[in-house]
């Protein structure tokens, strides 16, 4: 078993650059397993440089001997290991395994090192669980293609090097090298959807189809190529109907099939850092906003997002219920002001700036209507209004613009348009 689990290691570490390694060591069998196997690599020098890394949730109350357990282990093996103490408190309502993982991941990527990859001791049953998990929540292909082997992560890589190993195989090696680990008994609570898999569903499915863990396994490693293939076309269709900087060009995006369609949504929304809609909000940006008509003014919200359209271009937005419409702001025009999603800088007021920050008058405002303007070169005001709408700036977009007044007079549009100093003085 040492033979097959260092020669296994070997080569999935030797997938990656990296010459140094991040143990999450949990202290459980799992982890243990693949801390003696990864210290036995570099005592033989076949790994240069690693170290692990311990999270104390706090959530035990023996977790603080846990902790010392897992130092004195990891350092008996020539393993320098640091101890994150977390104390957690999980909010009413919220999942306790979504909340410890969550903090957990946080501490590992703050604590891993540039050009260091965090390895985690996740093996063939874990990958089953999750693929089951996922096939019962109704996920897709990215949710059966389960957990990859390796994948960027914070300032390196997250590698998961025993997933081709069985849980009984490492149960094998932990006996053949008499390892004391911890069992924490949380991992027995069958309220927990996975420990009911692993202690109910899968022992009892492996009395019927006992390669069912290395199946499902191969599921999410096929699932996982086509997630592959899949993101690569819909790449492609992206590139194609990209609009004017964040938009989808809606014509182009309707040439495409309606699964088309609705990869490239999504991928458009990932880059934009959104969270997801539901299957049934996707479906209603593509009925109700993308095929629309052109005079139509829909939109499709969930969460803190919203999808849009305005001339034939779709748009992505971040709501933002926080914008009142009659806010004054005074403004001394000596450094910068972040006005919602603008900043205003004082040195891009040109001509303005010394004039502005002579004066004790100055206020940004926001559009009520009948806004009028004299830009600079011009003998007549102009109604915002018909600037705002030759420009094509998105009608939700318009009303949350700063304008800048000299008194009660509308000097500037920022950052589009600028009436003229000398005028303005012209006409007091």
């Amino acid at each position: 078993m040492q033979v097959n689990l260092s020669t296994k290691l070997i080569s999935t570490l030797h997938l990656t650059s990296h010459k140094s390694y991040l143990l999450a060591y949990s202290g459980g069998m799992d982890s243990h397993v693949l801390l003696h196997a990864l210290a036995s690599l570099q005592s033989s020098g076949k790994i240069q440089q690693l170290r692990a890394i311990h999270i104390d949730h706090g959530l035990q109350a023996d977790s603080s001997v846990w902790s010392v357990h897992c130092k004195k282990t990891a350092e008996d093996l020539g393993v320098p290991c640091e101890i994150i103490p977390l104390n957690l408190t999980i909010p009413e309502g919220e999942s306790l395994e979504a909340v410890a993982r969550n903090a957990r991941y946080k501490a590992f990527e703050q604590a891993l090192q540039k050009d260091e990859a965090l390895l985690t001791a996740h093996h063939q049953d874990d990958q089953a669980e999750t693929v089951l998990i996922q096939l019962f929540r109704g996920a897709g292909v990215d949710g059966l293609a389960a957990m990859p082997e390796a994948k960027p992560f914070a300032k390196g890589m997250l590698i998961r090097p025993l997933l081709d190993f069985s849980r009984q195989s490492l149960e094998d090696y932990a006996k053949e090298y008499q390892l004391d680990y911890i069992d924490d008994p949380s991992n027995f609570d069958t309220d927990f959807d996975r420990n009911f898999l692993r202690h109910d569903v899968l022992p009892l499915l492996k009395t019927r189809w006992k390669g069912i863990a290395k199946n499902l396994t191969r599921v999410a490693r096929l699932q996982a190529e086509v997630k592959y293939l899949l993101e690569e076309n819909t790449r492609i269709d992206y590139q194609a109907v990209q609009g004017d900087g964040n938009t989808l060009s809606i014509d182009r995006l309707l040439q495409l099939s309606y699964v088309r369609q609705k990869a490239t949504i999504r991928l458009w929304l990932k880059h934009q850092q959104f969270l997801m809609p539901s299957e049934v909000k996707l479906k209603h940006i593509i009925s109700d906003v993308l095929s629309a008509k052109d005079d139509a003014n829909p939109c499709v919200h969930w969460d803190n997002f919203e999808v849009r359209r305005y001339r034939k271009q779709l748009y992505a937005v971040r709501k933002d219920d926080s914008h009142k419409a009659e806010l004054v702001i005074n403004w001394d025009a000596s450094s910068s002001l972040v006005v919602g999603s603008t900043v205003i800088e004082a040195d891009n007021l040109g001509e303005w700036k010394e004039p502005l920050q002579q004066s004790d008058n100055v206020t940004i405002r926001f559009r009520q209507g009948g806004e009028r303007i004299r830009l600079r070169g011009h003998n007549q005001t102009v109604k915002l209004k018909k600037l705002l709408q030759e420009s094509n700036i998105p009608p939700w977009e318009r009303d949350r613009i700063p304008l800048i007044y000299l008194g009660e007079k509308l000097i500037m549009v920022y950052p589009y348009w600028s009436s003229s100093y000398e005028s303005y003085r012209k006409n007091l």
